[in-house]
């Protein structure tokens, strides 16, 4: 906790006024009361020790150290304004006997969005030079803090959340939620007790605008055991959730994976080591595609108590050596709940470090490269509050943000609320490409490889379609092209040029059987105008062509070219022979045997469209390969 060492420098200074005997009474039932009290306390037998102390002040009224304990209860069972009273009558008795007190409620001060008072204390503990020296650096941070919150105040963000209603929220507690970049899907963790004492995963899908009521998400992830704090990936179909104490366990609590097929859930693996280690790994939030993992962790070599880590999916399968992400997002104290956006780069957390409102505020920091990231940005008044803020997410398109609160109004303990994200905390845009890859002569579903690249740049995305329903989803960036291309073995690749502008897109995959005479047309081979020498952004078609070929080695095909009818016959000949060469030189250069390869130019006597419009010219100017033998 935040506040946890100054409560241990305070609790350590009554144990020793309690080994010497010295004490503001000397009443000795009183007294022998207050020493029950401190021992009922240590032992968390709260309702005890408030008794004993209860007794102790009937004894005598002007029992300081009985105020003093009083308010160390009340902070530990949660009520913090009763122990900044506690506190009070403590001072009213005697305001120099113990300089700590001013310390104590200080911090309390803060942390129920007093700022003012804990600022007047924060000094008034200074006054007191010999005891406060060892203090200084933090009770300036926290002068700090009070004026950060105070004009944080003063200027008010944008923000009107809204209760995702009964389907999804109860009169238990809902949290953590996790959405699909579709937002479709929602997932969440739900208590189903009143003590917390047991959590299971929740989930509910969104159809035609609304929220159908939510369902357990069963066994094999939900057991008699606690699940919770989960991450869904973009495409639903990955998930990673924190479970404790398990036979299994690396640590005290670790986390586990599991992989949906079709409607069913594969049974949840741990993680292991390097992810999980014998400390505690919890919260973990995974990248769009899945094959990165940010999480919490209080194991060596972190900057506090609590750090966010990092790992990455190894091309051998395995997760590599967790990174922190360094003095930029980690602080000495402990930063919580990350959510790394669709986009890659945002990064949403809460931290007790970084300068707040009084608990853990919810930050983001964008990502400039590997580990290094902006310095984190404060969400703001009222999103961040002198309460405890954390797990947050945001929606695909950067619009929407959705957080746990137990604000009043709600229908339980704690609920599921969303709302709009002004412009300056939202992050990059992120747009999905979402389909469905089916055999083109049985209409069966299909898994396939699909692989999505950028044509002016080097990103590429990668996902694999489901084996069950064949379904996929991709996130992407707006306002570029890619080019997009599906393979499964036994069938001719699927090429399509794809431009995202400003919407998603969804898409239904035929893939045909390879046939003898089949022709596939290439979408991503480009060419200057009336040029034949390849462009940069054709090599990820070409290198898809490739790898093809080699999968299948038996095959003999046939490169075609063909050109709109600009120009003369003959030129538009030699212009597709010249193109169709290319593309055969490439592959040949790539280590395919130019025994299986041969080409032709076609100029503009195969038209697949009309070459009266400029969308059909466009259509008709390509590259395409035939199966000639099997």
């Amino acid at each position: 906790m935040k506040y946890i060492f100054t409560v241990l420098i305070f609790i350590s200074s009554l144990s020793a006024l309690s080994a010497q005997n010295k004490y503001y009474s000397n009443k000795k039932k009183a007294v022998k009361e207050f020493e029950t009290a401190l021992q009922n306390y240590n032992l968390q037998y709260y309702a005890r020790a408030k008794q004993n102390l209860y007794n102790a002040l009937k004894i005598d009224a002007k029992f300081l150290d009985a105020y003093v304990l009083l308010a160390e209860i009340g902070f530990e069972q949660g009520n913090k304004k009763e122990a900044i009273e506690y506190f009070e009558k403590a001072l009213h008795i005697d305001k120099d006997y113990f300089p700590m007190i001013y310390l104590r409620k200080a911090d309390l001060e803060l942390q129920t969005g007093q700022y003012s008072k804990a600022k007047a204390d924060y000094n008034k503990f200074l006054s007191y030079k010999k005891e406060s020296k060892r203090h200084i650096n933090y009770i300036k941070n926290k002068i700090e803090s009070c004026d950060f919150a105070e004009n944080m105040l003063k200027h008010k963000v944008s923000f009107h959340p809204e209760n995702l209603g009964t389907a999804i929220n109860s009169p238990l507690s809902e949290y953590w939620p996790s959405i699909t970049a579709d937002g479709k899907i929602i997932t969440f963790t739900r208590s189903n007790r009143d003590t917390h004492s047991q959590e299971d995963l929740f989930y509910s899908e969104k159809v035609k605008d609304q929220w159908l009521t939510a369902k357990n998400i069963g066994t094999p992830i939900n057991t008699a055991k606690s699940e919770g704090a989960q991450s869904i990936s973009a495409d639903g179909h990955t998930m990673v959730f924190t479970a404790c104490l398990r036979n299994d366990g690396v640590g005290s609590c670790d986390i586990y994976i599991s992989h949906k097929i079709g409607n069913t859930w594969t049974k949840p693996v741990n993680m292991g080591s390097p992810v999980n280690s014998k400390y505690k790994e919890t919260q973990p939030a995974l990248t769009a595609d899945g094959k990165a993992i940010y999480f919490v962790s209080n194991r060596p070599g972190g900057k506090g108590a609590f750090d966010i880590w990092y790992s990455f999916l190894q091309k051998n399968g395995k997760w590599s050596i967790p990174v922190n992400l360094g003095d930029s997002i980690n602080t000495k104290e402990d930063e919580l709940a990350p959510f790394i956006h669709y986009d890659g780069k945002t990064l949403y957390f809460s931290s007790f470090g970084h300068q707040g409102m009084g608990g853990s505020d919810m930050f983001l920091s964008r990502r400039i490269k590997d580990t290094v990231w902006t310095k984190p940005l404060n969400l703001g008044y009222p999103i961040n509050t002198y309460f405890n803020e954390e797990s947050m997410i945001v929606s695909a398109d950067g619009k929407l943000g959705m957080f746990s609160s137990d604000i009043e109004g709600g229908y339980g303990q704690k609920d599921i609320y969303s709302f709009e994200l002004y412009e300056k905390i939202r992050p990059y845009r992120t747009l999905f490409a979402k389909g469905l890859v089916y055999d083109a002569k049985t209409n069966k579903p299909l898994q396939a490889d699909i692989e999505i690249t950028g044509l002016k740049d080097s990103s590429s995305f990668k996902t694999v379609s489901d084996k069950i329903s064949g379904d996929f989803l991709i996130t992407l960036f707006p306002d570029k092209s890619y080019a997009f291309n599906v393979i499964k073995n036994g069938y001719l690749p699927y090429s399509k040029n794809l431009f995202l502008p400003d919407s998603n897109i969804i898409i239904k995959i035929p893939l045909q059987p390879v046939e003898l005479g089949k022709v596939f047309v290439l979408r991503n081979i480009f060419f200057d105008i009336d040029k034949y020498q390849l462009k940069a952004e054709s090599f990820a078609e070409l290198d898809m062509l490739k790898d093809f070929l080699a999968n299948n080695k038996k095959l003999v095909v046939e490169i075609q070219g063909h050109t709109d009818n600009t120009g003369t016959l003959a030129h538009n000949k030699i212009l597709s022979v010249n193109r169709a060469k290319a593309v055969y030189d490439y592959l040949v250069l790539k280590g395919i045997d130019k025994k299986r390869l041969t080409y032709k130019g076609f100029a503009d006597t195969q038209a697949i469209a009309s070459n009266n419009t400029k969308e059909g010219r466009a259509l008709n100017r390509r590259t395409a390969f035939k199966i000639i033998a099997d």
